[in-house]
């Protein structure tokens, strides 16, 4: 077991802790009303590292109580699948911490991998009652699960959520149409510092210097989401790298250290 699912199990045991001390409290003060108020006084869902982003950031007090009663927290494996391409779908998934890697399978078995999803991020496209995609872990990772029937009711009773989803959607459908113009018509250099501005712009530190990527993901799995082949991928690292654009302190970090070159880089101009 990872520490991030030590420390997310060891906060839902505390919370659940303090309900209970603060029900028995109530009870032995014959205040029932306080206890009723005080039951949930610091949601789990408020210290999630995932809330502010996920879908169920929209909910608040009762209404996200209710719903995340609704789910589960699962920890996947490195390399365990949550769901398969054209499975029934049953669940929809929110990244609390870790990374999902989403990839389609070709009839002669090439695999296309189409996405990465992390911290915040939703799990479970589907069409036709069946997901679009085969889901894994690219490593030990944490997903809060909720049934897709939830997900539905939920829905149909807020109007926040239904917004919050719609703007999720409208954001992916812009990063699959910019994916498309990097498979078609950018260089490999190109593609590849458009791949890290994009890790680096998730992390929210415009303007800061050596900023650090985790790239939880392999070379391989990188090549397969820019069509590219690992050597191409790793030539082009050490390119950049010996431009001094970034620093290779691991196989799965990278520090970029300007940031205005890599996104003169990604943009096609010299």
């Amino acid at each position: 077991m990872t520490y991030e699912a030590m420390d997310v199990q060891e906060n839902l045991l505390r919370n659940d802790a303090e309900i209970l001390e603060d029900t028995v409290t109530a009870f032995r003060s014959g205040s029932n009303m306080p206890a009723r108020k005080r039951l949930y006084p610091v949601s789990p869902c408020d210290s999630c590292a995932a809330h502010k982003k996920a879908i169920c950031s929209s909910l608040e007090g009762q209404a996200l109580d209710r719903f995340r009663t609704k789910g589960r927290t699962r920890i996947i494996k490195v390399g365990e699948p949550l769901f398969f391409e054209s499975e029934d779908i049953r669940y929809f998934y929110t990244v609390i911490s870790g990374e999902v890697r989403l990839c389609n399978i070709l009839e002669d078995g090439r695999r296309q991998v189409v996405g990465f999803r992390s911290c915040g991020d939703k799990v479970g496209e589907h069409f036709g009652g069946k997901y679009l995609y085969d889901a894994e872990a690219v490593c030990d990772t944490i997903v809060c699960q909720f049934p897709v029937r939830e997900l539905e009711m939920q829905m149909q009773q807020s109007p926040e959520m239904r917004a919050k989803l719609m703007k999720i959607m409208q954001e992916e459908i812009s990063e699959l149409q910019q994916h498309t113009i990097l498979l078609g018509r950018k260089t490999p250099i190109e593609k590849i510092a458009t791949f890290l501005k994009n890790r680096a712009s998730k992390l929210n530190l415009v303007g800061e210097e050596n900023i650090e990527i985790s790239l939880s993901m392999g070379r391989s799995d990188i090549a397969d989401y820019l069509g590219l082949t690992v050597e191409t991928v790793s030539r082009t690292i050490s390119k950049l790298k010996a431009e001094k654009v970034i620093d290779v302190p691991s196989a799965h970090a990278v520090v970029v250290r300007d940031i205005q070159q890599l996104a003169v880089l990604a943009d096609g101009k010299k």
